[in-house]
C-alpha cells in the first residue's frame, strides 16, 4: 500500500492510500500509447479501489468537472495521471493498517456492485453510476482510516467533494443496496445478486491486501518522471512543428508572389479573349479558364493567409457564445450529412482576450475537419472549461480516427489525409496559425485508427502585453 497525493486546503491536509496491485496497473496505463486501451484498464482499477476513486473524484472536482461513473472517471484520470504531482515518498510498514483498508474496500465493492445490480434495469449508464455512488458512499471513512483526523477536518474535506457525492441525501439505490446486504447469506442462498455481490467483496479485499515487491519504487517517482519525458517530448514535437510551419509559411509567401505575375497574364487574357469571342463553345472554354485561375488566386489568398496572417484585434470574447455561433452556422451542412454537432458541458460565461472573428474561422475550419473525418452519419461535441489561466476547449468526433504517420503532417498545408478521412486544404493550418501563432495557445491532438479524436485548444484568458 501507498499514499497517493496530499490534499491541503489551508491549514487541512487529508491522505488516502492505494492498493499496490493499483499502483503495478497505474505503471503500466502510463506506458500505454491508445487512449481507449488505457481507459478501460483505468476503470477496472477504480472499480476496485476505492480509496483512489475518491482521490479522482475530488482531484476532477478541483479541476472543474465531475465524471458520475468510472468509465468518465477514468478517461479523466488517463488525461492528467502523468501530470507532476507531490507524490508522498513514505509507505505504511504496519500490516494491520493495510488490512483495515482491505475490510472497508470488501464492503464498499459489495455494496457498489449491488447498487449497480438494482440500477441495471434502469440502463447501462444508471447502472456505472449507481455503482460509483455506492463505491463511495460514506468518503468520511477512509479519512479516518488515513490517519488522525478530527470532525473538524472530516467536514472540511466536504468541500473537494463533487455536488452529487456531498449531498447529504443517501442515493435511493444505494440505500436499497445496503438494506439488501444486510440479509442473512444463509437464508438467501438462492440470491444470486446477494451472493455475488459478497463473493466480489471478498475477492476484492484479497487482492487489495496484497503487498508486491514491484512497488519498491515510489510510485510517485515513476510519475515524476513519466511527466518529465512527457515534457520533453512535447516540447520537441511543438518546436519541431512550429519551426517546419515556419518554413512552409516562407515558401508560401515566396510562392504565391511568383505565381501571382504570371497568374495574373493568364486570366486577364483570358477575359479579354472571352469578351471578343462569340463562338458559345470557345466562350465556354475561357469562362473555365477564369474559373480555374479565380480558384488558383483563393489558393494563393490561403497560402498567403497562412504565411503573414493578419494581426489579431483582441477584445474580450465569451467563449461560449462564440461556440454557439459556429455550432449554429455550420448545423445545415451537418444536418445534410447526418452529422450531430453540438456543445457540451456547462453554459459559462468563459471570458478570454481573443479576436473574435480569427477565433471563429479557427473552430468553424476544425468542425469542418471533423466533418469531413466523419462522412455521414456521426458524431461531433465540443466542450469547454476553465482550467487556471487558461481556456481549454475540446473538440471529439467519432470519426475513424487518425493513423501516427498522418498526425505528423495534420497541419501541413494541402496535407491530404484521405486515408485517415481527412480533407485536402488549408483548414487545419490556418487553425494552427491562428490558435498557436495569434494567440499564443497550443493544440493537442489525440487519436489512433478506429479510435475517436480529440482535438484540444488551450487558450490564455489574457494576451500579454
Amino acid at each position: 500500500m501507498q499514499w497517493l497525493p496530499l490534499f491541503i486546503v489551508e491549514a487541512n491536509c487529508w491522505r488516502l492510500p492505494v492498493s499496490d496491485r493499483s499502483a503495478v496497473a497505474l505503471a503500466r496505463v502510463m506506458c500505454l500509447a491508445d487512449p481507449r486501451e488505457a481507459s478501460d484498464v483505468l476503470a477496472r482499477i477504480l472499480r476496485v479501489d476505492p480509496p483512489l476513486a475518491l482521490w479522482a473524484v475530488c482531484r476532477a472536482k478541483q479541476d472543474g468537472t465531475e465524471p458520475r461513473d468510472p468509465a468518465a472517471l477514468a478517461a479523466w484520470l488517463f488525461a492528467r495521471l502523468a501530470e507532476p504531482e507531490d507524490w508522498p515518498d513514505d509507505a505504511p510498514a504496519d500490516e494491520a493498517r493495510t488490512r483495515q483498508f482491505a475490510e472497508r474496500v470488501r464492503v464498499s465493492v459489495a455494496r457498489a456492485e449491488m447498487a449497480s445490480s438494482l440500477a441495471v434495469r434502469e440502463g447501462r449508464q444508471a447502472a456505472d453510476e449507481a455503482y460509483l455512488a455506492g463505491l463511495l458512499h460514506e468518503p468520511a471513512v477512509w479519512l479516518r482510516l488515513s490517519g488522525d483526523v478530527t470532525d473538524d477536518s472530516v467536514s472540511r474535506f466536504d468541500a473537494l467533494l463533487p455536488s452529487w457525492l456531498a449531498d447529504s441525501t443517501v442515493d435511493p439505490r444505494v440505500a436499497s443496496a445496503i438494506q439488501r446486504l444486510d440479509a442473512d447469506l444463509e437464508k438467501s442462498a438462492s440470491d444470486d445478486i446477494l451472493q455475488r455481490s459478497h463473493w466480489l467483496g471478498d475477492a476484492t479485499m484479497e487482492g487489495w491486501a496484497q503487498s508486491d515487491p514491484i512497488v519498491a519504487i515510489p510510485l510517485g517517482r515513476l510519475v515524476e518522471r513519466f511527466a518529465r519525458l512527457k515534457t520533453l517530448e512535447t516540447k520537441f514535437h511543438e518546436t519541431l512543428e512550429a519551426e517546419k510551419l515556419e518554413a512552409m509559411a516562407e515558401f508560401a509567401a515566396g510562392a504565391g508572389h511568383e505565381i501571382n505575375n504570371p497568374l495574373a497574364v493568364i486570366a486577364g487574357r483570358a477575359q479579354l479573349l472571352l469578351r471578343e469571342e462569340t463562338d458559345p463553345e470557345r466562350r465556354r472554354t475561357f469562362a473555365l479558364m477564369n474559373t480555374q485561375a479565380k480558384r488558383v488566386y483563393e489558393m494563393i489568398a490561403d497560402m498567403m493567409l497562412f504565411a503573414r496572417p493578419p494581426k489579431p484585434k483582441f477584445e474580450q470574447v465569451e467563449l461560449i457564445g462564440l461556440i454557439d455561433q459556429v455550432v449554429d452556422a455550420l448545423r445545415p451542412d451537418m444536418t445534410e450529412q447526418a452529422v450531430t454537432l453540438s456543445r457540451v458541458g456547462d453554459d459559462g460565461p468563459i471570458t478570454i482576450e481573443a479576436d473574435p472573428t480569427q477565433l471563429h474561422v479557427a473552430l468553424r475550419a476544425m468542425c469542418r475537419n471533423s466533418l469531413e473525418a466523419i462522412g455521414h452519419d456521426g458524431r461531433i461535441e465540443i466542450d469547454a472549461n476553465e482550467s487556471g489561466d487558461n481556456a481549454i476547449l475540446r473538440l471529439v468526433d467519432n470519426g475513424p480516427g487518425i493513423a501516427p504517420e498522418a498526425r505528423r503532417h495534420l497541419f501541413d498545408p494541402y496535407f491530404s489525409a484521405r486515408q485517415a478521412g481527412r480533407g485536402l486544404g488549408m483548414g487545419l493550418s490556418k487553425c494552427w496559425r491562428i490558435i498557436v501563432t495569434n494567440h499564443h495557445g497550443s493544440i493537442d491532438v489525440a487519436s489512433s485508427p478506429g479510435s475517436e479524436t480529440i482535438f484540444t485548444l488551450t487558450l490564455p484568458k489574457r494576451q500579454g502585453t
